[in-house]
């Protein structure tokens, strides 16, 4: 039997490392520098990973970063115009300064000895300093727009500067006259990108007028054009070229355009020897098909390109062009997500895109695949395999390779007229037999799933049966787990349950329930049990009985819409979210609320377990995917191990009030927190011959924190009439034997005087009461003795 779950704590988080900022690579190609927002986040491109945050305590956003060539130094810029200077292995903030701009930084660059910074300005200006020495040092001024490109010469000994602006020119600033030395307009739009060759003899430019433009350094001269017809985002001349392309010394230059196209050009003939792309999608708006790729980095260490999508995708490719890894940088929306795979090892998600995305659990390696033309909305999986439903009113099934570990598209389903709100798959068998699906146009559609058999590629999904199910438009369906009642939920505020005859070919309605103030988020089938669940946006879930159709338990606590449950521990608990931001753990058996998880900031659209139940997944509209481990068992036995301390504990305190050994047992009550163990040491100590001395003694033993320690148990027994002695025996001690600044120095010896005054007033007065009946008492009696 599974055990009730108790607590979840959080494992790992997977939230957005890149957001559209700038990107570089570490001189050895084993880290990734990742501008997202107020932060740069370090990947290790290998596990994909986040291992450091560098800025997070910046004011403002951080416009531009530059890593040093020997990865030393970390240079942020901020939209406030300040510089800052990291040594990011340690995260220490070596200097800050201000960058003398008048708008925000555009580029940054270092000259080869990592001794002069260049930042370019939105202000038109170029900026150079002496990061070592700590002085501004030449202020360039001559471009009509933006500067957007600069670059030092790779010679040292050549003190020039190349700059490319949004006026379209090329500038070349020789920094020992502090002049523009060069100024050209070979090109006709945004410069993007500028290499050296040939240790500096030869330079490429190249940019959005789709042209490459060739100079030799020593007149700085274009002595070549070659129309590439793209525009190109980044032009490289790597160390080592494709391995299908003949080395005979050559030159030849790597083009990387906007719409995903890598090239090989020759350099002096022009000609194209070797193109690939790389896109995932092929997109329907030509806004983005434009500008598919917004940045490309080479690395000699990878001997590959990294390259950043518009859509805030990695993608890493190989020495020839073709796609090695994709990491995901910024999930977007998270509007579904499965685990996937034998042992869990994926997670299957749809983030408000187009494309599904398939996680590695180890390396959180990213398969983008391309199919849909519009945003996924609903997924669901069985084993190894994936069905999806878009807004683009089509559903995709999808299997995962156990051998290889990818994914492929084994059929498409078009029928609906309007966008597939969510589809679910059979759960009886290993391969299911069918799909459901439902959505906006109000249907409910049965599809046959492929048969083993079919080696159809994107083999087109029949229809078996059609029912027009609801008045509003379908939010969410379920399968049983013996494949005959299927449950679905609309936002016309009820669920339906139907039986679904064994050929498939028609679905009959058995029961409509209603009980639900707002439209249905959620339903699930028990595991075990005649159940079925439901939630909505009344903020309430409640249990149906599948036998009579009765709500036989209801749920409240989330303040807001619950937008999606899931049955634990043998169907005897129930794990939910909403829109609130919080998972909530239920006892079916009581409705209780056993915890409440704290993880997201905003809606949690979706949860999944694995089929052990350890772990559990959550994703919402804060962009960041939760992986929470089961910690029952962990809790249960650190609780056993703290009961079994304490009664250890107590043994030995025991032990050594008997053996009389007072000092120690008085730290260990006090280091127990225990104060009445602490007031029988002192009685005990009390009833010895010699008890005021004994006690001295012990007190004068004790370190200044346990003083105050005993002081705050002696507030406690002063309130009390029957242990106000040795609590007073024990003030008197300490106010004999430690002077006033001492006892002014504990933290707390303010609190502890005024708790200790106020029933000591209390004991004063009863004893002056007392001793004033006594007084009478004595009179009386001498007055009895005389008449006698």
């Amino acid at each position: 039997m599974n055990r009730l779950k108790t607590s979840f704590a959080i494992n790992e988080k997977y939230s957005a490392f890149y957001t559209g900022g700038q990107l570089q690579l570490s001189s050895d190609g084993t880290k990734l520098f990742c501008g997202c927002g107020k932060e740069v986040k370090i990947v290790d491109i290998k596990t994909g990973k986040i291992t450091m945050s560098i800025g997070q305590d910046e004011d403002e956003e951080i416009c531009q970063f530059l890593l040093s060539r020997d990865d030393e130094f970390l240079v942020l810029a901020t939209r406030n115009q300040l510089f800052r200077q990291w040594r990011w292995r340690d995260k220490t903030l070596v200097k800050t300064w201000r960058s003398v701009h008048n708008a925000p930084v555009t580029c940054l660059a270092f000259d080869p000895t990592i001794t002069l910074l260049a930042s370019g300005c939105a202000d038109h200006t170029i900026k150079v300093y002496d990061i070592v020495r700590g002085y501004f040092t030449h202020n360039f001024k001559g471009h009509r727009g933006v500067v957007r490109y600069v670059t030092f010469h790779p010679r040292a000994e050549q003190l020039h500067l190349v700059s490319a602006a949004e006026d379209y020119t090329v500038k070349v600033w020789d920094l020992k006259l502090s002049a523009c030395i060069m100024s050209s307009e070979c090109h006709t739009s945004l410069v993007t990108s500028i290499a050296f060759a040939d240790n500096g003899a030869t330079m490429y430019s190249a940019g959005k007028d789709k042209v490459v433009c060739i100079w030799k350094t020593d007149k700085w001269k274009v002595f070549k054009t070659i129309p590439v017809f793209q525009s190109v985002v980044s032009v490289i001349v790597p160390l080592e070229f494709p391995s299908l392309i003949d080395d005979d010394n050559t030159s030849r230059f790597i083009t990387v355009c906007s719409n995903g196209e890598v090239r090989v050009i020759n350099a002096e003939s022009g000609k194209y020897e070797y193109t690939n792309t790389c896109r995932l999608s092929d997109s329907e708006d030509d806004s983005k098909s434009d500008s598919y790729i917004t940045q490309a980095l080479y690395s000699t260490d990878l001997n590959g390109i990294v390259l950043a999508t518009y859509d805030d995708n990695i993608i890493q490719l190989s020495k020839d062009f073709t796609i090695e890894k994709q990491l995901c940088g910024h999930l977007d929306e998270i509007l579904s997500l499965h685990f996937l795979g034998e042992d869990d090892s994926h997670v299957v998600a749809a983030t408000n895109t187009d494309l599904l995305k398939v996680f590695n659990r180890d390396t959180w390696e990213c398969q983008m695949m391309a199919g849909h033309s519009d945003i996924i909305t609903s997924l669901d999986v069985k084993g190894n395999f994936i069905v999806s439903g878009s807004k683009d009113s089509s559903i995709r099934i999808w299997n995962l390779s156990a051998d290889t570990g990818f994914v492929t598209c084994l059929g498409v389903g078009r029928g609906h007229t309007q966008a597939v709100q969510s589809v679910a798959l059979a759960r009886h068998s290993a391969r299911p037999t069918y799909v459901l699906s439902g959505g906006v146009d109000m249907t409910l559609k049965v599809w046959s799933f492929p048969a083993e058999t079919d080696i159809t590629p994107m083999a087109t999904l029949r229809v078996a049966a059609t029912e027009h199910a609801h008045d509003k438009d379908i939010n969410c369906l379920a399968v049983a787990p013996n494949d005959k009642l299927i449950a679905s939920g609309s936002y016309d505020k009820t669920a339906k349950l139907w039986n679904i005859d064994d050929g498939l070919h028609s679905l009959t309605l058995l029961a409509v329930l209603r009980g639900h103030k707002r439209g249905i988020w959620c339903v699930k089938f028990s595991p075990v049990d005649q159940i079925v669940a439901t939630s909505s946006g009344d903020g309430y879930i409640k249990l149906w009985s599948v036998s009579d159709y009765s709500c036989v338990r209801t749920f409240e606590g989330h303040d807001s819409s619950v937008l999606s449950i899931l049955f634990l521990s043998s169907g005897r608990q129930l794990l939910s979210s909403g829109s609130d931001g919080l998972l909530k753990l239920w006892l079916i058996k009581t409705s209780e609320c056993l915890k409440t998880f704290e993880g997201h900031d905003a809606k949690v659209w979706t949860i999944a377990a694995t089929s052990q139940e350890d772990y559990v997944l959550s994703g919402g509209a804060d962009s960041t995917v939760v992986l929470w481990k089961d910690v029952t068992q962990q809790e249960e036995t650190e609780k056993q191990e703290q009961i079994q301390k304490h009664v250890m504990q107590e043994q030995v305190l025991s032990n050594l009030i008997a053996d009389k050994k007072f000092v120690r047992a008085m730290g260990l009550a006090i280091s127990l927190s225990k104060p009445y163990r602490a007031l029988n040491i002192l009685k005990e100590v009390l009833k010895l011959e010699d008890g005021e001395k004994q006690l001295e003694r012990l007190i004068c033993k004790l370190r200044m924190d346990q003083i105050e320690s005993v002081l705050k148990f002696a507030v406690d027994w002063n309130t009390n009439s029957r242990n106000y002695y040795p609590a007073q025996q024990l003030i008197n001690v300490v106010l004999r034997n430690f002077l006033p600044q001492e006892l002014a120095k504990l933290p707390n010896i303010q609190s502890i005087v005024e708790g200790l005054t106020v029933y000591t007033d209390r004991h004063l007065q009863r004893l002056d009461n007392l001793l004033m009946e006594s007084h009478f008492a004595e009179y009386c009696y001498s007055c009895m003795k005389t008449s006698v």
